[in-house]
């Protein structure tokens, strides 16, 4: 078979076989209580089947037999088959964390013994002379250990909303392909497009509002596919990849990783301790939607990435990639510091205010933004109408008063919430005809603030149904024509 059709069809029969394995799965998830639970540290409310992972490797797994070379790959598909066993147990029991890191020690230990995968180098990252590992098999064995398990739990901490770790996953795969094929490794190039294929199929089910999730399963496997392939890339005398190249690949989730576990040791919490401090929280935290968050983050990797592989394509000196690194670090570092402050200025503007310690300078290009209509979203207009907010698992229904309506959403009066709960139904009571239209619409709850004893609320409309906008938009049709504009919002 020619090699370009193999490239193809390697392709094509995993995103396909994935696209008819996991809706088989999911339907056996939810029968036998595979799924994932709602809590206060996650973002979704309804209990979603955890078999995302169990069928991207099936998927990957089926394809490479067909078209990919797999010699000398024992120690990686037994790896990734412990992980693949302990994740869905996870999943379905919940080992705890030091279970599971011991079988990510046992997983790498396979790695190592069985496919000869270590790492020796980390190259010139400062410009002094290439880092290397010393030629002690203790000191080698106790380095790759470390950087896989820490990369393998890396992107398994980054699986906090929907397609983010399955879009990451998947533009890693087609970066790691496109150095496999620059450094004319086939067999690795081969395999890197059979696991994307597989989580593109994936991502047809996870990409939000998400019908399943990977699990610990596929996070894990993921975690180590990508780990297995950054060494296995750079590597040993015949490689022509420098290591920051896959760290640079990698950047998303490991200075996430770091920037995390540092501000827990400030804060003397357990760096293992699971919370809401990760950069797609952040982003949310401050106005992002769930959507917009994590397009964000992949637009993040995408830069990334084309800087690695056009790093290597221009034979870029090693310091200044490492450095683009810790560029990138630092500001994931800062970022919650700078999001906070970024809003409390944008805020303030619209009020026509000037934020206190604002500088002269950032004052007048706000001004200049402001000119520009960069600030300006959907007309807003005043209302007074009654609404039930209430959440998709009728744990609350909550009476309210909207203030404010748009073509994108509404500003409202509901006391009685106390918390931003991300995705809920509103039944909105329309007037405009003989009766008052009742139309439960699904929207995103972004914000709250608090004045007083009053909580106002803002809501962002989610995709409507044909009725459910051919009621609003006469509404707001007949609002701009009888009602003045509205243009401030409580804060």
């Amino acid at each position: 078979m020619p090699f370009e059709l193999s490239v193809i069809l390697t392709f094509l029969v995993s995103f396909f076989s994935a696209l008819f394995v996991l809706p088989n799965l999911s339907i056996i998830a939810k029968r036998i209580g595979l799924v994932d639970v709602p809590n206060e540290r996650k973002m979704h409310h309804v209990p979603q089947p955890l078999v995302g992972g169990i069928g991207i490797i099936i998927s990957a797994t089926f394809s490479s037999l067909v078209f990919v070379p797999l010699g000398g790959m024992r120690g990686y598909f037994s790896g990734l088959a412990l992980l693949l066993l302990v994740g869905f147990f996870d999943d379905f029991l919940e080992l705890g964390h030091r279970k599971k890191f011991l079988a990510q020690i046992a997983a790498t230990s396979l790695l190592i013994y069985l496919s000869k995968v270590q790492l020796h180098t980390f190259g010139d990252l400062l410009g002094l002379g290439e880092i290397v590992v010393p030629a002690v098999s203790w000191i080698i064995w106790t380095v790759t250990v470390f950087c896989v398990v820490g990369v393998t739990n890396a992107v398994n901490m980054i699986d906090g909303l929907d397609g983010l770790a399955g879009g990451f996953a998947f533009i890693a795969f087609i970066a790691f392909a496109v150095l496999a094929s620059l450094s004319s490794d086939n067999t690795l190039m081969l395999l890197n497009l059979a696991l994307a294929g597989a989580v593109l199929g994936f991502l047809k089910f996870n990409w939000a509002p998400s019908e399943l999730f990977m699990g610990d399963a596929g996070s894990l496997c993921l975690g180590f596919s990508l780990s297995f392939m950054a060494i296995a890339l750079t590597q040993g005398e015949a490689s022509s990849i420098s290591p920051i190249i896959v760290l640079l690949v990698l950047a998303v989730p490991i200075a996430d990783t770091l920037t995390v576990m540092l501000k827990r040791i400030f804060d003397r919490k357990s760096p293992f301790k699971p919370d809401k401090t990760h950069f797609h929280h952040i982003l949310v935290k401050h106005g992002c939607s769930e959507k917009q968050a994590v397009k964000i983050l992949l637009a993040l990797v995408i830069t990334l990435s084309g800087m690695g592989i056009l790093g290597t394509i221009l034979k870029l000196p090693e310091p200044v990639l490492f450095g683009i690194f810790l560029f990138y670090f630092l500001c994931n570092f800062l970022a919650d510091s700078f999001a906070e402050r970024i809003v409390s200025l944008i805020k303030a503007f619209q009020r026509k205010e000037k934020p206190q310690n604002c500088p002269a300078i950032v004052h007048s290009f706000l001004k200049r933004l402001k000119a520009n209509r960069f600030f300006r979203g959907a007309d807003r207009y005043e209302v007074e109408m009654a609404i039930t907010c209430s959440s998709y698992s009728s744990k609350f229904a909550l009476e309210g008063t909207m203030l404010n309506i748009s073509r994108t959403g509404f500003l409202a009066n509901i006391d009685k919430l106390g918390f931003v709960c991300r995705e809920c139904v509103v039944t909105i009571s329309f007037p405009g005809t003989a009766e008052k239209q009742l139309i439960d619409i699904p929207v995103e709850h972004l914000w709250m603030s608090r004045r007083g004893a009053k909580q106002y609320h803002g809501f962002k409309f989610c995709e409507l149904e044909e009725n459910q906008a051919l009621i609003l938009y006469e509404f707001i049709d007949k609002m701009e024509k009888t009602v003045p504009k509205n243009t401030s919002k409580p804060n």
